[in-house]
């Protein structure tokens, strides 16, 4: 039939008469009266039924069969009914088998039970029990028994083994509801947590430290039956051993030793419990004011225990703001705000003017010449900044770079040469230089001859 192992859900009382067995049979001395009662109703003197008719039963089909008859069958409807008695007139005879069956509304076979009895006219009383082939009945579970923290993220469950009319406790499987508000579990929905069969511990892992739980466990049989108890247990998860910040100041100082590099200071943090050797920093950068990003990853991160910290990498002549934090070993991060900031040098200029050199040396009289040339332009110096340099010679290439024999004022596109003698020719070699220094390397001459007496 496919119906599960026998329960005593449904046992049905069949009274057995002949003639002189209580009940009147001589119409027909062949055959026997069997009554089938089912419900709290006295059948004879001293002998009352047992069971009930449980609420999903809707009818109930009897079928009485053995060699040598016809066989009886009868259905009927006991919807709401609390007892039932059907009687049938069947031959003698050995080994006559009786079968019951019950049905849902829906037509499907819930229940069914059989017995045989043999029939000679002799009064006797037998039972049939039901064998449920729907389980419909849920576990009898009395819920969680404790609930014991552990740590501050978790906490074990424990509960005494449900019990199952058809499920074998060691497959009955577990449902825990959690919440952080007493009776706040939500038992229409999907449980929190599902235990392995037969299980009668559970450890509720990932949870807050120092926070209030609540917890209810029902009991779900292999049918899917669910137990209803609402028996709720509570525990607070444990508190950390260590859940103070650091006791820092910040940033103290942030001097910048180069284009490219700002060091920053600070002094040491102190803990409840990490000690200031083991303490770590975290330096967060911006090159605005109050941008550094605290939720993110620091942009640097010391060594244990370091009161300094050089930032490299960074631009020239760019302002840099930092936030330096303590974290101890306990992964506790202090949370001060203290900004300082500094701007990293300008490096030194070492490039020269761009400079095409003397443009022409024009003779004006027989002791002057006027010299000129167009602007020289520099990375940093203003051309208007520049200075020039005036190197002279009677001879060709005769110059003498390493001292000039005049310099301009600053931003001269000319300049007149005086106190010459005349009718001479002069080389002229004219170089800039700007405000670090540096001066241009042209080698570019002009000349001119002094005019007669």
């Amino acid at each position: 039939m496919g119906y599960l192992r026998y329960i005593s859900l449904i046992v049905f009382s069949l009274v057995i008469a002949s003639c002189g067995g209580g009940i009147d049979s001589s119409t027909n001395p062949d055959s026997t009266t069997v009554m089938i009662n089912l419900g709290q109703r006295a059948i004879s003197a001293g002998m009352v039924s047992s069971g009930v008719i449980p609420s999903s039963v809707n009818s109930m089909r009897f079928y009485i069969s053995g060699s040598g008859m016809s066989p009886a069958e009868r259905t009927i409807s006991v919807a709401a009914s609390t007892t039932i008695e059907e009687v049938f007139e069947i031959p003698n005879g050995s080994n006559r088998h009786f079968e019951v069956f019950s049905y849902n509304n829906s037509g499907t076979l819930i229940y069914y039970g059989d017995t045989y009895a043999n029939l000679n006219g002799s009064p006797t009383s037998v039972s049939i029990t039901m064998a449920s082939v729907t389980d419909e009945t849920p576990p009898t579970f009395g819920g969680a028994v404790t609930a014991t923290a552990v740590s501050s993220t978790e906490i074990n469950l424990s509960w005494t083994a449900a019990t199952d009319n058809v499920t074998a406790s060691s497959n009955i499987v577990y449902l825990i509801y959690i919440s952080t508000t007493s009776g706040g579990q939500d038992l229409l929905t999907m449980p929190d947590f599902t235990t392995a069969a037969g299980a009668t511990t559970y450890t509720v892992t990932g949870l807050f430290a120092s926070t209030t739980y609540y917890f209810v466990v029902r009991a779900k049989d292999e049918a899917g039956n669910l137990d209803n108890n609402t028996t709720e247990v509570s525990v607070t998860t444990q508190t950390p051993a260590d859940i103070i910040l650091p006791t820092f100041g910040g940033a103290v100082t942030a001097t910048a030793v180069s284009g490219t590099e700002i060091n920053l200071s600070w002094t040491a943090a102190t803990d409840n419990v990490t000690a200031s050797s083991n303490i770590v920093y975290l330096i967060y950068m911006s090159t605005t004011s109050g941008g550094q990003d605290f939720l993110s990853q620091p942009d640097f991160t010391t060594a244990a225990g370091a009161a300094t910290y050089a930032v490299t990498g960074l631009s020239s002549s760019t302002t840099y703001y930092f936030v330096v934090r303590a974290k101890d070993e306990a992964g506790n991060v202090d949370t001060n705000t203290v900004e300082m900031s500094t701007t990293t040098q300008t490096p030194p200029d070492a490039t020269p003017p761009a400079f095409g050199g003397a443009s022409t040396a024009t003779a004006v009289s027989r002791a002057e010449i006027d010299l000129s040339w167009t602007a020289a332009t520099d990375n940093v110096t203003a051309s208007s900044n520049i200075i020039y340099m005036i190197y002279i010679s009677t001879t060709s290439g005769g110059q003498d770079l390493s001292q000039p024999n005049f310099t301009t004022a600053a931003g001269a596109a000319t300049y007149a040469v005086t106190g010459l003698n005349s009718s001479t020719t002069y080389y002229f070699v004219v170089r800039a230089k700007d405000e670090a220094g540096n001066v241009d390397t042209n080698t570019v001459e002009v000349s001119a001859t002094t005019n007669m007496m």
